[in-house]
């Protein structure tokens, strides 16, 4: 199955995610470094996050799974949803396991000189409760992935 635009966001990336709360105003802002590979018709990927204050956190989604129709499904510990192609983006919707009523949408878009730029929309029960904008560029192929 081709997945070109899976296939161009493997490698290792590290960016700034900054979370706005729904007035605009900056609740959150971090490092991050992701860990994506794809192999077969698995998406195998890890984020590491740090804050300025010493904190981190890392979270090992494992492998999931494309369908036939090229739909990448996540269920794993932290979240449920799926991810496709559409057009020159990703798209993505999920859910937090542990935070009920949440609902996220995701739009990634690979920009030319090896940097992406990745947008979230949050929502809890039907409210709307910020964005998160993520700035990343690629430091390393995902043949650089243990």
């Amino acid at each position: 199955m081709k997945l070109p635009l899976f296939e161009a966001h493997t490698g290792i990336w590290e960016g700034t995610y900054t979370r706005l709360n729904e007035k605009g105003e900056v609740i959150d802002r971090h490092k991050s470094r992701l860990f994506l590979k794809m192999k077969d018709n698995q998406w195998i990927q890890k984020n590491e996050y740090t804050w300025d204050n010493g904190k981190k956190e890392v979270h090992d989604f494992g492998a999931s799974l494309f369908d036939e129709k090229g739909v990448l499904h996540y269920n794993n510990k932290r979240i449920i949803g799926k991810a496709w192609e559409a057009g020159d983006v990703i798209c993505l919707e999920w859910q937090y396991n542990e935070q009920p009523g949440t609902h996220l949408y995701e739009i990634i878009t690979l920009l030319e000189d090896g940097h992406r730029m990745r947008t979230w929309q949050h929502s809890r029960n039907g409210k709307f409760e910020g964005l998160t904008m993520i700035e990343e560029r690629r430091v390393a192929p995902q043949e650089a992935i243990d």
